[in-house]
């Protein structure tokens, strides 16, 4: 499939308008004229910059040693401890 052709919507605010309403709500619109659909609008995945995955990498890389001074034993009895013996989390309840 060929790369399609860019508009710019700058100066018609209609299309501006259900096109950011298409990114909000990450739903693709059919374009119709006089009940038939003629075009489809639908929302650009935005690629995750590689600026932004270096980020990442570092955090996650620096969380790799974040338990290192505790001992391997004490934290396996503190986790099953907290699996096992904790008070579970009652429902949340959303009284409106």
């Amino acid at each position: 499939m060929s790369q399609p052709t860019p508009i710019d919507i700058t100066n018609m605010p209609d299309l501006v308008r259900i096109a950011e309403e298409v990114e909000a709500t990450n739903k693709p619109r059919v374009l119709k004229r006089d009940n038939t659909p003629i075009a489809i609008l639908t929302p650009v995945t935005k690629k995750q910059s590689s600026q932004a995955k270096s980020k990442a990498i570092k955090e996650t890389l620096a969380l790799a040693g974040a338990w290192s001074d505790l001992d391997f034993e004490e934290m396996l009895d503190t986790l099953d401890h907290i699996r096992h013996d904790s008070k579970p989390i009652p429902p949340l309840s959303l009284d409106l």
